[in-house]
């Protein structure tokens, strides 16, 4: 069964807490353009992000930078209580500009993964969570700087704790066969996504099959090869788009795409909009923000 707590939502953020009692797995291909926390009040999950898969435990935070494909899964149908916030590029980032040492767009660089806290932090942590729960469901005057003041909070608490350790955030902690297959597999094609590679060719590279590449890939990042070569390509040619003056059909080359006319398909199925429409429209926020 599945329970939600609350799904709450305010200027530039959302906020929901579920408890899932039975097994349950994220089956859809899954990366946004909000930035995400998550924090596991209750059981074990396992957390797949970029590469690699994180056993997270009761009391730890993940964060995703945008853009990062990222999928959870059960671990041993243990039930699990959650608290995710999305957040928005703006107003955050104007917000956080006024403090010389908190950009929102580098911490989420610098400090994705995973984090696990103490019994003490952990009390900390849960405090700030549901204190910005507690200002979006009533929304008194001004919610939205308290909401940005507790979040600022929770961003520094992590900054600091970053600092006072050698390494607080975790590496990829799960190890299986399957595991490491698709992790070594996913790195390589982020590495060489420019490469006219095919799930054939992959799975020969790799010395397995077809079909158990194909399934254990679906299976663990909630993707199929395809898509997430496709992923890689398209995030590829948005920092083209938006720091070259390279043509679309440069960038499509450069990518690994023959076709301008598949790029601009696939480009459209992630985005929106077409290659030249995002160039525009990372221009135009350019001018604003000027």
């Amino acid at each position: 069964m599945e329970q939600i707590l609350y799904d709450l939502s305010g200027t530039g953020i959302v906020a929901n807490r579920i408890i899932r009692d039975y097994e349950y797995t994220m089956e859809q291909k899954h990366f946004h353009q909000e930035y995400e926390i998550y924090y596991l009040m209750e059981g074990e999950r396992y957390y797949f992000i970029e590469k690699g898969t994180y056993l997270v435990k009761e009391g730890s935070l993940v964060f995703i930078n945008r853009g990062q494909i990222h999928k959870t899964a059960t671990v041993n149908k243990v039930p699990h209580e959650r608290i995710l916030l999305l957040i928005d590029e703006k107003p955050f980032s104007d917000f956080f500009a006024l403090a010389n040492t908190l950009n929102l767009g580098d911490f989420f660089r610098k400090h994705w993964g995973v984090i696990t806290f103490d019994n003490e932090e952990k009390i900390k942590v849960e405090r700030i969570l549901l204190d910005i729960a507690k200002e979006l469901e009533y929304k008194a005057m001004s919610y939205e700087f308290v909401v940005m003041g507790k979040l600022s909070e929770l961003l520094l608490l992590v900054m600091r704790k970053y600092e006072s350790s050698t390494l607080p955030f975790a590496r990829p902690t799960v190890s299986s066969k399957k595991h490491d297959i698709v992790q070594e597999v996913a790195g390589y094609i982020a590495e060489n996504y420019d490469r006219e590679e095919s799930l054939n060719s992959i799975a020969k590279r790799f010395f397995l099959s077809r079909s158990y590449l194909s399934r254990i890939f679906k299976e663990i990042t909630g993707l199929t090869v395809n898509e997430f070569l496709n992923i890689q390509r398209i995030k590829a040619s948005q920092e083209y788009l938006s720091t070259t003056s390279l043509s679309i059909t440069e960038i499509a080359g450069v990518i690994g795409y023959d076709s301008i006319t598949y790029f601009e398909k696939v480009f459209r199925k992630y985005n929106a909009c077409t290659p030249l429409g995002y160039r525009k429209k990372y221009k135009e926020g350019l001018m604003k923000n000027a």
